[in-house]
Order: C-alpha cells, then sequence, then structure tokens
C-alpha cells in the first residue's frame, strides 16, 4: 500500500501551521525531502537556482557531522562526515519554497551560514506532530493526527513516483535513500503497454513529443507585471500579456462581483467590452463562482466563454479579492482542436491571479506612500463579526485600537486601550468570538486595562489594510466600529468599499475627503529609518513598545512578548537588539552629520 499524504492532506497540514517555521519545517520534510536532522541544518548558503527548470531550485543537503547516520529514524546509516560544511547530496524543490526559504531569511536577518531552522530535531519532530494534530481537528480526522516527519519524506516520494512519474533513480539520489528497496512500495506494477512506452521515452499517458502542460502559457502576463510597464493599471496589462501566448485567444478582470449593478470590467484583450456584456459575463457563473470560491473555476464551455475551454481565478491578496481575471482558448483552426483546460494550466493562471492581487495592493502603498495629499475615508460597522463592535456592546466600554502587528498571513496581534470595562469582562467576551484567542492583560486601570489579543481572519482594519490603506484610527464604542484610513489621493474609493461591505454587510462609508498629508512623529520617524528595519524587527519593535516590554516596572517580558508574536525568545531578541542598533544609528549618524557636515 502506498504510503505517504495524498494532495488534500498535504495542503491541510502546511495550512494548519500556526506559524511561518512551523510551515516550512513541513515543507521542507513534504517537498525536500529532509529527514529531522537535515531540516535543522539547511542554510540560506545551500540554496541555488537550476539552469533547467524555472520551477524548481536546489537545496544541497549538509552531511550529518554527528555520525549517527539519518537523523530521521530511518535506520539509514551513513558515515560520519569531518566537515559540517561537506554536501551529502542536492535535492530539487518547488521554486515557490525556494521564495518562501529566502523570504524567510531575509526577514529573519539570517546569515549565509544560519539554518533556516534553528532548534533541535526533537523540536521539529514536535513542530510537525503539533501541526498534524491541529490539521487532524480542522478536517474532521482526513489527516492523521500522528503524522511524524517520516510521513512527510514518504509524501516526498510518493509525489514524485506515483503522482509525477519521476524516474526512481533521480528519486533515490534526491531522497537520500541507500538503496532502490525503500521505494519498493510506491513503484506499482506495469503492464506491457506502459513498460513499451516507458522504453519509448514516455510515459504511458502522454502523447507524442512535448505535451502542453510542459510549456507555461502565461508567461507575458507575469512579464506584464514585472516589467513596469503600465504599472499603475496592472488590471489593464496583464490581459494584453496573456493573450499574446498562442493558448489563450480571450482575457478579461472583473471588478465588483459583490454588486452585480456595479460589476465593472476593468481589463480586457481579444475581445471587446460590448460582445462581454451581452455575453453577461458579470452575472452567474465562472467569474462570480471564483470569486466567490476563492479558487480557480473552469469550464470546457459557457455562454460567457463563447463555448470555448476557459479558466477564472480569484485576483485575490490575503483576505481581499479584488476581483477576477478569466482566460479563454483559442480554438485554433477548428473547434475540434480546443483542449480542455489542464491541471498546470489551471494552477499557472491561478499563480498569476495571486500576483495581480498582491500587485494591486502594492500599487495602493505605493500611491499612499508617495502622495501630498490623500483621501482620508471614515467606515462605520456594527456588525456582530467584528470583535470590537461586538465587545464594546456587550461591556458598554469605549476601545481604541493602540496598534496592530501581523503576526503570520491569517492572523495579527491588536493592541488595545480599553476604558469603562476590566480584563476578565474582555476574557469572557473573546472566548464567545471566532477568531479571537490568546488574550493577553498589559495593564490594569481603575477604569479600564490594556491588552493585546490574536485575531485571525478578517477584521476591519486588517481588511482595509490589505485594500492599501493606512489605518489611522480605529475605536469601537455602544457596538460601533469607527475606522479612519488614508488612500492615495484621487484613488477609486468604490473597490475598497465594496471590500469591506463583502466582510462587514452592514458597514457604511461614513465620509470621504482630500486632505493634506498630516506630518505625524510616527511618520517622520519611520522616514528615516524604514529603509533599515526588516518587517521582522519592525514587528519585534512595535511588539516590544505597545506589550509594555520598554515599561517599568514591565508589562511584558521578552519572553511574552516572543510567545505572542509565535517566535522564540532568542529570534525575538535577535530582531530587537537589531531594530533598536538600526534606530540608534540613525539618530547618532544624524548627529554625527549635523556636527561634521564637511566629512560626508
Amino acid at each position: 500500500m502506498v504510503e505517504g499524504l495524498d494532495a488534500d492532506a498535504y495542503d491541510a497540514l502546511v495550512t494548519a501551521a500556526e506559524t511561518y517555521r512551523a510551515a516550512l519545517v513541513v515543507r521542507l520534510g513534504g517537498e525536500a525531502g529532509l529527514r529531522t536532522g537535515e531540516i535543522t541544518r539547511v542554510a540560506p548558503r545551500h540554496l541555488r537556482e537550476t539552469e533547467s527548470d524555472a520551477d524548481l531550485a536546489l537545496l544541497a543537503v549538509p552531511a550529518d557531522d554527528t555520525g549517527t547516520g539519518a537523523a530521521g529514524g530511518e535506520g539509514e546509516a551513513k558515515p560520519p562526515s569531518r566537515d559540517r560544511s561537506e554536501i551529502d547530496r542536492e535535492t530539487t524543490i518547488p521554486a515557490s519554497l525556494a521564495a518562501e526559504l529566502r523570504r524567510y531569511a531575509e526577514s529573519a536577518d539570517l546569515d549565509e551560514s544560519e539554518p533556516f531552522v534553528d532548534v533541535s530535531p526533537r523540536r521539529v519532530q514536535m513542530i510537525v506532530s503539533e501541526t498534524a494534530e491541529r490539521a487532524a481537528a480542522r478536517t474532521d480526522g482526513a489527516v492523521d493526527p500522528d503524522a511524524t516527519p517520516r510521513d512527510l519524506r514518504r509524501t516526498f516520494a510518493r509525489r514524485l513516483l506515483v503522482d509525477r512519474g519521476v524516474d526512481p533513480h533521480a528519486v533515490r539520489e534526491a531522497g537520500g535513500w541507500e538503496t532502490m528497496a525503500t521505494l519498493d512500495g510506491y513503484l506499482g506494477p506495469l503492464d506491457g503497454d506502459a513498460i513499451a512506452s516507458a522504453i519509448a521515452g514516455r510515459r504511458a499517458d502522454s502523447s507524442d513529443g512535448p505535451t502542453a502542460d510542459a510549456a507555461p502559457t502565461a508567461l507575458e502576463g507575469f512579464e506584464a507585471l514585472a516589467s513596469g510597464d503600465d504599472r499603475s493599471t496592472p488590471l489593464t496589462a496583464v490581459p494584453g500579456g496573456v493573450v499574446a501566448s498562442d493558448r489563450w485567444a480571450e482575457a478579461w478582470v472583473i471588478r465588483g462581483m459583490e454588486d452585480r449593478d456595479r460589476v465593472e470590467i476593468a481589463g480586457v484583450a481579444g475581445v471587446d467590452r460590448e460582445t462581454l456584456v451581452d455575453r453577461g459575463v458579470g452575472g452567474d457563473g465562472l467569474c462570480r463562482d471564483a470569486a466567490e470560491a476563492g479558487e480557480p473555476v473552469a469550464t470546457e464551455g459557457a455562454t460567457a466563454t463563447a463555448g470555448r475551454p476557459a479558466v477564472a481565478v480569484p485576483v485575490r491578496y490575503r483576505d481581499v479579492t479584488h476581483g477576477t481575471l478569466c482566460v479563454v482558448a483559442d480554438e485554433g483552426s477548428s473547434a475540434s482542436a480546443v483542449s480542455p483546460v489542464s491541471p498546470v494550466e489551471r494552477r499557472e493562471i491561478a499563480a498569476l491571479g495571486r500576483c495581480l492581487g498582491w500587485a494591486v495592493t502594492a500599487g495602493r502603498w505605493r500611491n499612499l506612500l508617495h502622495s501630498d495629499a490623500v483621501t482620508e475615508v471614515e467606515f462605520h460597522t456594527g456588525d456582530d463579526g467584528a470583535f470590537l463592535a461586538r465587545a464594546s456592546a456587550a461591556l458598554g466600554c469605549r476601545i481604541e485600537l493602540a496598534s496592530t502587528v501581523a503576526v503570520d498571513d491569517d492572523a495579527s496581534r491588536f493592541y488595545l486601550s480599553v476604558e469603562g470595562a476590566h480584563p476578565q469582562a474582555l476574557a469572557d467576551v473573546a472566548a464567545d468570538a471566532s477568531g479571537v484567542s490568546d488574550l493577553r492583560v498589559i495593564e490594569t486601570r481603575e477604569d479600564g486595562c490594556d491588552v493585546s489579543a490574536r485575531v485571525e481572519g478578517g477584521s476591519a482594519v486588517r481588511t482595509l489594510t490589505e485594500h492599501g490603506a493606512t489605518v489611522r484610527d480605529a475605536t469601537a464604542e455602544d457596538g460601533l466600529v469607527r475606522v479612519v484610513a488614508d488612500l492615495p489621493e484621487g484613488a477609486d474609493v468604490r473597490p475598497v468599499a465594496d471590500g469591506f461591505r463583502a466582510a462587514f454587510a452592514d458597514a457604511r462609508l461614513a465620509s470621504k475627503e482630500s486632505v493634506p498629508r498630516s506630518p505625524r512623529s510616527e511618520d517622520s520617524l519611520r522616514e528615516g529609518v524604514t529603509d533599515r528595519f526588516t518587517d521582522r524587527q519592525w514587528a519585534a519593535l512595535s511588539a516590544a513598545y505597545h506589550g509594555g516590554y520598554f515599561d517599568w516596572p514591565r508589562g511584558s517580558t521578552a519572553e511574552e512578548v516572543a510567545d505572542a508574536m509565535g517566535v522564540s525568545s532568542p529570534t525575538f531578541h535577535n530582531h530587537l537588539r537589531k531594530a533598536q542598533r538600526r534606530l540608534l544609528d540613525e539618530l547618532f549618524e544624524d548627529a554625527r552629520r549635523a556636527r561634521h557636515p564637511t566629512q560626508e
């Protein structure tokens, strides 16, 4: 029987990881085939590009210098290495995992030789176990709660051998197995046709020559984002890039799917807007299904696509969906020549949709950064799904958001100043609120308290931030949340308002006005040091400040702040110390420049 996790179970396991590091641990086992001990040894210097495939990268695996052989407990003893830097083998990893590793190394300020996962092998086992238990609870047992790093290695072998038909010799070398016997369980019997096809140099289910799945079909869509052309309107640039491929004849982006009467065709190529309106692309069907499901939806033919195969994907950044990208296949010389959208093409267009979502949000942030004036918007909501609204209504108190710190892609830590309620009452409300956990008391006052809480999923503040706005003020009183945010001057407020209403049904835009950019001490400080901080350094400094770490007596210890951020105490201290140093560098370098201007 084939062992390892199937694709759905493995995806659920990765999703259940509570921290960035935990997700990397799972992926290094399941997608790189690393043993437990090997996960703790790989470092940024071990990553390199491969010349043969842009979708893959190479990861060198350092040899074990303890003489204990395979640290994963698989009984594959290896001779001890004389030099810890000696490489045991190289394995391939997806380009997406390589990008995540580099992003993590940058955010954590890792040196080239510092391990990505600087913990003990025993801690790696615990991380996998904790993640598996969480995934099992979320999937009603679809994931084995007793999954181990060995199961992740088996998943690696299963995916390559069974799902992709990779040469067993290559799999053995990538995974560091000593013999082919270890892989026998994954290699089922072949009939005569399959054997003949393999000997002929192609898999049994492939056609002669390269398959359509092998070549990228939306590359120029990605290049439209990367080239810088028409950067202010990525929604109009991408469709034109997509249809430059022989595979796709039409492409368009639709915004405003929340309101049927306000659907907007934001970008189009290969077909005119009037034709799309006649086809009813804004009604029920492919585009709406993709927006509501938050995942790709393919069809072999529909009215909106003129009966041709197509796929629609959400244009998404985290929890915010900016719209839907739809691409339609070219029918070639005859209608019978049109092939359905393949799984590889679906993933490719889905990746393009995610990149486009990032580009839209990043464009708004860029415009806001360089704008001399801003569009100030104020939203109100009393939706029961907004924790601040529920808490202020239940307790009759006033809550002000002091700061937020991103913990990971799905959660933030809110620092709250409360007037008219005490911590226990707030904790009782938080216990019944979906997505709110780990409430911690920073300070208790006679008329209130300062607390922090972990908030997962949507929130009024997070929703606006992910739409590219900068939140300046957020308060809740008598069950009503008031949020004031800045958008770039002249920005289209409608998609932001639509997205806010999609998260909170009763939300309304209370005011909108253009105002000069007001100087604030925080902005003035950030202008000088923002290029010096990494995201994690800024998060550590902000969490320490708002968590009361710098107060006397301290409102939170370093260990408590680190735990709230989901990192180890040494990691927190590393980020905080480097952030403090860079902050002081800016202060004292400015003073030195002022005293000795001729030395510059």
